[in-house]
C-alpha cells in the first residue's frame, strides 16, 4: 500500500484497515480518472479483462462494453491482484450513480491497495452507472437510478441482457463477466441526493439458507452498531447475485444532500469492505466491530406531510426516537405551524428525506423499529 506524504504521521495498517481516509488526504473521484486512462485515450494501452489480471500486479482501465452510432458504455474497473492466492471479493459503487460516498469510498481503495498488501483478488468499480455519473442531475430522474440512455433503472433489470437496451447490456456484462465469477460482493450505496441516510448493513434473507448465512456474516462484519434482513427484490443486483450464489451484501452510508461526500460516511464504506476482507484472509488482522449491534425490523414507518408549506426538519438519521415525540413541522411563509410531525413509534431515524416546500403527502422520514 502507498504512504502518502503527512506531515509529522506515519500511516500505521491499522489506520488503513479502521478506515480513518481523513489522515490519507481526500482524493476526488475525478483525480482517479485523471490517473488512469481516459476513454478516449485507454486503447494506447494494454487493457487486460479483470480476471486476466497478473498476481503481484493492478490495473484501472476503462472497459468498453458497447460502443456504436447511438450509444458508447465505458466502465472503469480496478483490479488488484494479490501475490497469494486467495478468494475474489467485487465491491461495486455508483450503482446509483448520485450516491457519491461509495464513489468516493471506491475510488480510494482502489489507489491504497497494493497487491502485495492482499492475498486473492479485489475487484472495484467505482461508478457503474457512468453515463447517469457524468449528467449528474437529477432532472432525467437519476434518483432513481435511471439512464439516460435509455430510461431503465439499472437496480431493476439484472441480470440483464445482451440483446437489450444499453442498461441491460450494462446489467449482463456486470453480472455475467464481474460478479458471477466472483466468491463475494458488497455495494457501496446510500445517501442519494434527497437522502439523509442511516449508516447500516443490508443482506439478502431470500436466497438460500447458506448464503443467507454467510450474507449475514458478511453485514454483522461491516462492523457498524445497526444491520438489517430484507427479502430484497427480483432484478436487484443484490437479489440476483445471492440467488445465483454469490453472497452478496450493501453498506448504506451517505448523506446524499451533501455532495460533497463526508469522511464518516467514505470510512464507514471502507470498514466494512476491510472489516470483510480481513474475515476472508485477504489482508491481516481482526475485524473491528461495534461493541452493541443492533439488528433493524423489517419495513418502514412512514412520516408524511398532510399540507403543504415549509419543511423543518428537527430529527435526522441515527436519532432515537419515542413515540409521540416531535420531529418536524411545516410552517407558513409568516412563521406560522401549519402542521407538527411527531413520531409514530419507538424506534430510530433510518432516513430523512430533505426537502424544503412540501406537498400533502410527501415523505419526509422512513422510520424503524429495533428487532427484539
Amino acid at each position: 500500500m502507498k504512504r502518502p506524504a503527512v506531515a509529522n504521521h506515519k500511516l500505521t495498517r491499522r489506520e488503513f484497515a479502521v478506515g480513518t481516509t481523513s489522515a490519507m488526504g481526500a482524493l476526488a473521484v475525478g483525480g482517479v480518472a485523471a490517473a488512469a486512462q481516459a476513454p478516449d485515450t485507454a486503447d494506447q494501452e494494454v487493457r487486460l479483462a479483470a480476471f486476466d489480471v497478473p498476481p503481484g500486479s493492478k490495473q484501472f482501465n476503462y472497459h468498453n462494453i458497447m460502443d456504436n452510432d447511438a450509444v458508447r458504455i465505458d466502465m472503469p474497473v480496478g483490479v488488484v491482484n494479490g501475490r497469494r492466492e486467495g478468494p475474489t471479493l467485487i465491491v461495486t459503487g455508483g450503482l446509483f450513480a448520485t450516491e457519491y460516498s461509495g464513489v468516493e469510498a471506491a475510488s480510494r481503495m482502489y489507489r491504497d491497495f497494493e497487491p502485495e498488501d492482499i492475498s486473492g483478488r479485489l475487484i472495484i468499480i467505482p461508478v457503474v452507472t457512468l453515463d447517469a455519473f457524468r449528467f449528474r442531475t437529477p432532472m432525467f430522474g437519476l434518483t432513481a437510478g435511471v439512464s439516460p440512455m435509455d430510461g431503465k433503472s439499472l437496480n431493476s433489470v439484472f441480470p440483464g441482457d445482451p440483446n437489450g437496451s444499453a442498461t441491460q447490456v450494462l446489467a449482463h456484462y456486470l453480472f455475467q463477466e464481474l460478479v458471477l465469477r466472483s466468491d463475494y460482493h458488497i455495494d457501496l450505496r446510500g445517501g442519494d441526493l434527497a437522502e439523509s441516510h442511516v449508516i447500516h448493513s443490508i443482506h439478502p434473507n431470500n436466497a438460500s439458507g447458506e448464503v443467507n448465512r454467510i450474507s449475514e456474516e458478511m453485514s454483522r462484519t461491516c462492523g457498524f452498531e445497526y444491520f438489517q434482513a430484507r427479502d430484497v427484490r427480483p432484478r436487484s443486483l443484490i437479489y440476483e447475485a445471492s440467488q445465483a450464489g454469490v453472497p452478496s451484501i450493501i453498506t448504506q452510508c451517505g448523506l446524499g444532500y451533501k455532495t460533497q461526500p463526508e469522511e464518516e460516511f467514505i470510512d464507514s464504506h471502507i470498514l466494512a469492505v476491510t472489516n470483510n476482507m480481513k474475515r476472508f484472509d485477504m489482508i491481516d488482522g481482526a475485524p473491528v466491530v461495534h461493541p452493541r449491534q443492533r439488528e433493524f425490523t423489517v419495513g418502514f414507518d412512514q412520516v408524511r406531510a398532510t399540507t403543504g408549506g415549509v419543511f423543518q426538519g428537527l430529527a435526522d438519521q441515527g436519532d432515537l426516537l419515542r413515540e409521540g415525540q416531535l420531529i418536524g413541522r411545516v410552517t407558513g411563509l409568516d412563521g406560522s405551524v401549519l402542521e407538527e410531525l411527531r413520531s409514530p413509534i419507538d424506534g430510530v431515524v433510518h432516513e430523512l428525506l430533505v426537502r424544503r416546500v412540501v406537498f400533502q403527502g410527501d415523505l419526509l422520514y422512513n422510520l424503524v423499529q429495533f428487532k427484539a
